[in-house]
């Protein structure tokens, strides 16, 4: 068994806070299962981009998962194990959802470009095996990268058992170990470098050729179309980067608080998981009518 510091909360805050958790993750559930759910039972939105969002529904879904049931049990009690095989399983999923979000992101850019920059072709271009293809590599190709991240750290002799985060991790999981570690640094750092920077370069190259071919439209409706659904994808993944980025940088300067320091893997699996469904759900009309029209249906039956 492993001992799980937590956050170093009183116990007058700690009733509070798990109600807190309690609420967002209730947000986050029904958000993301909401959204998928009226993709997948309603026909006229089996499109490629609304077929993303299911992936993106589910990605959300993992990472928060993984996460604040066990942050919600750690409030209530003051003492905190868990056992390293339920600890690797939370630290997997944890940076699974990360790695995939990053994949799933660019791919919606790459279709966004298509649909955009060369519509005639579109549907030509996005069949459903080209789909299925490059979901399945944003899938697959993440497996692959975590399930080495986690070999490299599982070959390790482990030699303490405290974790002084909220939550397990791979950096947390291999300073367990008194054996070398630069390993596991260097592909770590490797695939942090690999997913953020590929996904970067994709959707600024895909963004800078979206913008120069709406600066020709010459229709007015057409550029504000695709601006708007641009604006969506854009606002989704500034979000998830800036998240990521604090992430980083907060565990790169021991000075700064525990429980500052914490927060951040919190965030970048609650925050982005949150505010995804309710953009989409907003900003994407066909989605936000057909949650209206569901609802409607529910709650008023016969009217």
């Amino acid at each position: 068994m492993l001992s799980l510091e937590g956050f170093i909360v009183s116990p007058e805050a700690a009733h509070p806070l798990f109600l807190l958790t309690l609420a967002v993750y209730l947000v986050i559930f029904i958000g993301n299962v909401t959204v998928f759910s009226v993709i997948v039972f309603q026909k006229t939105l089996h499109e490629p981009m609304y077929l993303m969002l299911c992936n993106m529904s589910v990605c959300d879904l993992i990472g928060s998962t993984a996460l604040m049931p066990r942050l919600m049990a750690d409030f209530l009690t003051e003492v905190r194990y868990i056992s390293y095989a339920a600890c690797v399983v939370q630290a997997f999923c944890i940076h699974f959802y990360t790695a995939a979000a990053h994949l799933i992101l660019t791919v919606m850019a790459y279709d966004r470009y298509i649909a955009i920059c060369d519509p005639l072709r579109y549907n030509s271009i996005m069949t459903t095996s080209t789909l299925v293809k490059l979901c399945s590599l944003a899938w697959g190709g993440t497996l692959i990268l975590i399930i080495i991240l986690f070999a490299l750290t599982l070959r390790l002799p482990r030699c303490g058992s405290r974790i002084t985060e909220a939550n397990c991790n791979n950096a947390a999981l291999f300073l367990l170990s008194c054996a070398d570690t630069s390993v596991n640094n260097i592909y770590g750092l490797f695939i942090t470098f690999f997913v953020s920077g590929l996904s970067l370069l994709v959707i600024v190259w895909t963004y800078i050729r979206i913008l120069i071919t709406c600066l020709y439209k010459r229709q007015s409706s057409s550029k504000s179309k695709a601006i708007h659904t641009c604006a969506t994808h854009l606002t989704v993944y500034i979000i998830f980067e800036l998240c990521s980025l604090f992430t980083i940088i907060m565990h790169r300067f021991q000075s700064v608080n525990p429980n500052a320091r914490k927060i951040t893997w919190v965030l970048i699996a609650t925050f982005p998981p949150c505010v995804n469904p309710i953009i989409y759900g907003i900003y994407t009309k066909e989605i936000r009518n057909n949650v209206l029209k569901c609802f409607k249906n529910t709650i008023l039956p016969n009217q």
